[in-house]
């Protein structure tokens, strides 16, 4: 530690301390964003429970405080033996020394609680591309930007967590958000059940942590809340169905199952750039295919479905108008590319639709929005596409 102290304190360390919280920030968010972007692999699962591990060993220390200001000094031993004698009669007094029955220097707290900002910022970091890639409506977004929001603070809230009620709080969202990613690697399966035990998990592990630094019970009030209203979430569908992500989608017709190629509209410069939804010129007695591939760890199952939604020309609001599943939507993980599928309709009208591409029964994991219109283009407007 004599070493550490003396290179923290050297003059460009010092000028440097200060960019630190950025430096690391921005450094583990892009690391994140570069590798959890594109495949979740076991070892990025295995530095994401040594985050939550170092976390739980570190916010167990920061829960230590004596059980009585004073802490047991001879006088007060001889005092509640005094006591004993008096009220119980003659008794042995025995002093149990906790290891946190304790009150730990401003120095070992900072160090605490730095370890602890350390690592929450590294599951928050993670978990927010995470979910980030696996949100597809604006409900389960706002979860998202809670997440980011608080990777963000998290850069500015070191000396908070040497309060351990608030510390606790965070540890109790951080354990449900990361079981909720890990445990569907290990299961092989997603779903509200799975969901419940993440939950039921994490909040076992905060009344562990409360047993165990022997704190009123009154500290776990904020991780109950926290649980409770993150089930409410997930049964509103507000939770991105993690780790599912949507890696292409498109609209098109003369869909080749063998291939999953298809004609899809020439796109223009502002299609192309974002600014200007996809259109489909629909050739007379052609079916509207909606193609898409989510990816999925190995040997996940879990069933798609995919909403079609119509937008109201009078009103300018999308009505859903049908649900389509079948058992050739039943993702089978392991591919890079993702698990392709496809949803088709004969009579579509004119206008403007979203499709939405969804957990059976759950959160959204990606949409498309297009525009329809029944009149065909010449021949050479179309071009051919296909999944990977």
């Amino acid at each position: 530690m004599q070493f550490a102290d003396k290179l923290l304190a050297l003059p460009i360390v010092v000028k440097l301390k200060k960019f630190f919280p950025a430096i690391a920030f921005l450094a583990g968010f892009g690391w994140d964003s570069w590798t959890l972007g594109h495949k979740v692999y076991g070892t990025d699962l295995l530095f994401l429970l040594a985050y939550y591990l170092g976390a739980l060993v570190f916010v167990v220390l920061l829960s230590a405080r004596l059980e009585h200001p004073e802490g047991w000094t001879p006088e007060r031993i001889q005092a509640e033996s005094d006591h004993m004698k008096t009220v119980k009669g003659k008794q042995a007094l025995v002093v149990r020394h906790r290891f946190l029955d304790r009150e730990w220097s401003e120095v070992w707290k900072n160090r605490f609680s730095w370890v602890v900002q350390f690592c929450f910022g590294s599951l928050f970091s993670a978990l927010v591309v995470c979910y980030f890639k696996s949100s597809g409506s604006l409900a389960s977004f706002v979860l998202v930007l809670v997440l980011a929001s608080l990777l963000v603070g998290n850069e500015f809230l070191q000396k908070k967590y040497e309060s351990f009620g608030f510390t606790l709080a965070f540890f109790c969202l951080l354990g449900t958000m990361f079981m909720n990613f890990t445990i569907p690697h290990l299961v092989h399966r997603i779903g509200f059940i799975w969901f419940f035990v993440s939950t039921l998990l994490s909040f076992g592990v905060c009344i562990l942590i409360q047993k165990i630094s022997h704190r009123s019970w009154k500290v776990l009030i904020a991780p109950g809340m926290i649980s409770t209203l993150l089930v409410i979430a997930y049964i509103l569908n507000w939770v991105p169905p993690v780790p599912l992500v949507l890696k292409q989608r498109m609209v098109c017709q003369n869909f080749d199952k063998a291939t999953y190629s298809c004609d899809v509209d020439a796109p223009g410069f502002l299609q192309r750039v974002g600014l200007k939804i996809p259109s489909v010129h629909r050739i007379d007695g052609n079916e509207i295919y909606v193609v898409s591939s989510v990816y999925a760890p190995a040997e996940l199952k879990a069933e798609l479905e995919y909403r079609w939604y119509y937008q109201n020309p009078e009103t300018g609001s999308y009505s859903l108008t049908d649900k389509i599943s079948s058992g050739r939507m039943i993702i089978r993980g392991g591919r890079d590319d993702g698990f392709r599928s496809f949803s088709k309709k004969s009579k579509v009208p004119a206008g403007k639709y979203r499709v939405e591409t969804a957990y059976k029964g759950g959160a959204v994991i990606g949409a498309i929005a297009f525009e329809v219109f029944n009149e065909a283009l010449a021949p050479s407007a179309y071009v051919r596409d296909s999944l990977k």
